[in-house]
């Protein structure tokens, strides 16, 4: 008996991107490693910020207004510390759906603003976070028996929640309505562990770095599963791992193996960059995008080492050569290290202006001192924080408390 809960959560947002744009609304239910619920569901809304804007479409979408958060909300500050004590009570993995892409980096930024570590959570006191979209994706790709999978107009299958729930019968009362949002994901999970237990203990696993790292292995090819590959291919490619990143331990760098490698090794720094980087519109005519993408270990990656899980007639049905494959990963273990040296010079990127500070989680790490400071100020009265002028070796925090307290405290000022 597993003793890890899971916490299902889904935000609702005045926009579309997290690192910049407010939450409005945000939903969790807990429940055991059996999707039993336990506890109370949590169902909150955030005040609006003074200084942003909500877009209008948004709230077109969700039908959350700015004056409904206002009236039913907390201020920002206690909306993140609510989030906190959820998603960081030990043994708990953060879930939903495309979570990881989405929620997850909603959650950072908004620890960010509120002086809360932003990674924490992520994996202190066996701690962590998980992602359903990609599970149903490989569930579709490699075992689609036992569910029903709804079409678009084009014939190409939909992943959208509202979609799978009402294939499959499963309730799904509003969608765009965090709470409802998270209770259709738990639903369409209990179907997922119910139809395909081995599958979803295999994903649940991949929850963590160093599964990770032991399904890819070392200089062999591995499947992996992403959107990124299209559904014509069942959303799967034959990969093979090119290098590490240079400058990101989370990321690996792979060939989609359905390619023939020869060419990479007659391409310079800057042509590489050129067809990894350009838009395909801006490539010149005749010229295509290398078929390079990036695994990050810790983004809860299907990545699949044992070849023959993919059988010979899924294979044909997805357009997977096997031995094509495995013949151009011959090429790249005899020749991959004569690209070695180009990869820090096809990574690096030039000089970027300053982000503006509440946007700058990714401007660096903060040390442990300035970590420690946070943690005193997140403790502290309003009439103790108007008081305070800390000092902080990381430049970025002045100006971040500052905001804190204007936000959340303005009469501090």
């Amino acid at each position: 008996m597993s003793d890890h809960t899971f916490f299902w959560h889904d935000y609702e947002t005045f926009g579309r991107v997290p690192r910049r744009d407010r939450p409005s609304q945000f939903a969790g239910v807990r429940t055991d490693a059996n999707l039993n619920e336990i506890g109370e569901p949590v169902n909150i809304f955030c005040q609006p910020a003074p200084d942003s804007l909500p877009d209008p479409e948004a709230c077109l979408l969700t039908g959350i207004t700015p004056q409904m958060c206002w009236e039913r909300g907390v201020p920002e500050h206690a909306f993140a510390n609510a989030i906190e004590a959820q998603l960081a009570l030990p043994g708990t993995v953060g879930v939903g759906y495309n979570s990881i892409r989405f929620d997850d980096e909603v959650t950072r930024h908004l620890f960010w603003r509120n002086l809360i570590d932003a990674y924490a959570r992520e994996w202190q006191n066996q701690c962590g976070r998980w992602d359903l979209l990609d599970v149903v994706r490989v569930t579709w790709a490699l075992r689609p028996e036992g569910m029903q999978w709804p079409l678009h107009e084009d014939g190409k299958p939909s992943f959208k929640l509202e979609h799978l729930t009402a294939a499959n019968g499963l309730s799904h009362d509003a969608a765009h309505d965090a709470l409802s949002d998270v209770r259709a994901t738990v639903a369409l999970a209990r179907l997922i562990q119910t139809v395909n237990p081995k599958l979803w203990d295999f994903c649940l696993k991949l929850r963590r770095k160093d599964e990770v790292v032991k399904e890819m292995g070392v200089g062999k090819p591995f499947l992996h599963v992403s959107g990124m590959y299209g559904t014509e291919h069942g959303c799967m490619a034959l990969v093979w791992p090119l290098a590490p990143h240079p400058s990101n331990k989370n990321e690996v760098i792979v060939w989609d193996l359905s390619a023939d490698p020869a060419e990479l090794f007659t391409l310079g720094v800057e042509a590489i960059r050129l067809r990894m980087f350009s838009k395909r519109d801006e490539l010149p005519e005749g010229v295509a995008r290398l078929p390079i993408k990036s695994i990050h270990i810790n983004k809860s990656p299907i990545v699949i080492g044992n070849l023959k899980t993919l059988s010979a007639a899924t294979a044909i049905k997805w357009g997977i050569d096997i031995e094509q494959g495995q013949r151009h990963a011959e090429v790249l273990a005899r020749k991959g290290h004569e690209l070695a040296g180009m990869w820090p010079a096809v990574y690096e990127r030039p000089a970027m202006s300053q982000a503006d500070v509440d946007e700058d989680l990714y401007g660096g790490f903060i040390g442990n001192e300035d970590r420690r400071t946070l943690q005193r100020l997140r403790t502290l009265s309003p009439a103790q924080l108007a008081d305070k002028r800390p000092a902080f070796a990381d430049a970025r925090l002045s100006e971040l408390f500052f905001r804190y307290r204007a936000r959340n405290f303005p009469d501090t000022l």
